[in-house]
């Protein structure tokens, strides 16, 4: 059998690569839905019919689930995850997918639950500035309302945003500037609860464990370690390479099975200078930097496909080594933020000699497409 898989989230670059696995494991045939029709798997030569919706959200899903009918519909961001575990019962009866629980969704959603969790299992986790900077906040923003403050910290919205924008974290260093980006952070995620934590300095890296989840039963288990990233401080993996660490997995596995969380989902750390292991966060959708691990033979979104609908499936010997690069990511980010990353600074990164990149030679053309965000810009498009 070779499924018709529905990838939804299409103007991401991750579901280009989505497609491509499915592609070649599963023969699977491609409905790319995205925003545009300038959305990057929409302009993919593994993608056979393409979809544009207004957004990934309510009704639309819905309905083109409901138009296509695929045998399986898989999403890769947060908003429409969030659909289609919302709207599951709304889905027809031949239409797979695969999503956790309502309530494990939104708990592992939501940051402080997840690090109320994380400290019961005893995983270490940042000091919480949360609650002096709410009580500061009510009280006028005094002179002295941060001086209990360890700097530098790090700010985000308590909950997983639709989009992920990369506007909405920021580490502060000074105190004096920390009221004006709290701002910053409260207007990407208005009526959302801004986190102020500890700055995990340490190593400098941010760790992350992939995990898929399927009926109980930990399938994949992939950890990377970010060596470099857009914004520099929190963001969005540029050049990442394959990680062994047997201690951070244990304990990744350890949290969502205490959440009961099901399907995909990427643990987030940081590492203090003595090694110790910081859990950040956890996001239940596919990443960012997805491509490493399915370059690497850990193919989460064919195993989740076939072991839904259970087909052969002929897994790819792993590769417990390597790097990856995100040239077209990096640049991008240089060219929209000059003052915070000059274009010198990255070419060290860029030319990594063990360090692959991230494009398919076969496929360029959505690798070379602009941010579908900056397209919709352009009225003519």
């Amino acid at each position: 059998m070779s499924p018709t898989v529905m990838i939804l989230d299409g103007d991401f670059p991750t579901a280009v690569c989505l497609a491509r696995e499915l592609s070649e494991d599963l023969d699977a045939a491609i409905v790319g839905v995205g925003t545009s029709k300038a959305s990057r798997l929409l302009q993919s030569r593994y993608c056979d019919t393409g979809v544009i919706v207004p957004s990934m959200d309510g009704d639309h899903l819905v309905d083109t689930i409901e138009r296509y009918r695929p045998d399986f519909a898989m999403p890769v961001g947060y908003g429409s995850a969030k659909t289609i575990g919302d709207r599951e019962h709304d889905l027809p009866d031949d239409v797979s997918s695969w999503v956790p629980s309502r309530r494990a969704f939104l708990e592992g959603a939501d940051k402080t639950t997840v690090l109320e969790y994380a400290t019961e299992l005893g995983i270490d986790t940042p000091t919480e500035y949360t609650h002096i900077v709410n009580e500061a906040d009510a009280d006028g923003r005094r002179g002295t309302a941060l001086d209990a403050i360890d700097f530098p910290v790090f700010l985000k919205p308590r909950h997983e945003t639709v989009g992920g924008g990369h506007e909405s974290t920021g580490r502060v260093d000074d105190p004096s500037a920390f009221w004006e980006i709290y701002d910053e952070i409260q207007a990407a995620a208005p009526g959302d609860e801004v986190l102020v934590q500890e700055c995990i300095v340490g190593t400098g890296s941010t760790y992350g464990c992939g995990i898929l989840v399927i009926d109980g039963t930990f399938e994949l288990v992939f950890s990377h370690e970010e060596l470099r990233s857009v914004p520099r401080r929190g963001g969005s993996g540029t050049h990442i390479r394959v990680l062994d660490d047997p201690a951070l997995e244990a304990s990744s596995v350890q949290l969502l099975r205490e959440l009961g969380l099901e399907g995909i989902a990427l643990v987030e750390y940081r590492r203090r200078a003595d090694g110790t292991n910081v859990l950040m966060e956890v996001n239940p959708k596919f990443w960012a930097s997805y491509a490493l691990a399915s370059r690497h033979g850990y193919r989460f979104g064919s195993e989740m496909v076939a072991s839904v609908l259970d087909l052969d499936f002929e897994r790819p010997e792993p590769n417990p080594e390597g790097e990856i690069i995100f040239p077209l990511r990096e640049l991008y980010y240089c060219a929209r933020h000059p003052r915070d990353s000059r274009f010198w600074t990255s070419i060290p990164s860029l030319l990594t000699a063990d360090a692959t990149w991230s494009l398919d030679r076969a496929d360029l053309r959505p690798w070379l497409t602009p941010p579908v965000d900056l397209l919709k810009k352009v009225p003519s498009l």
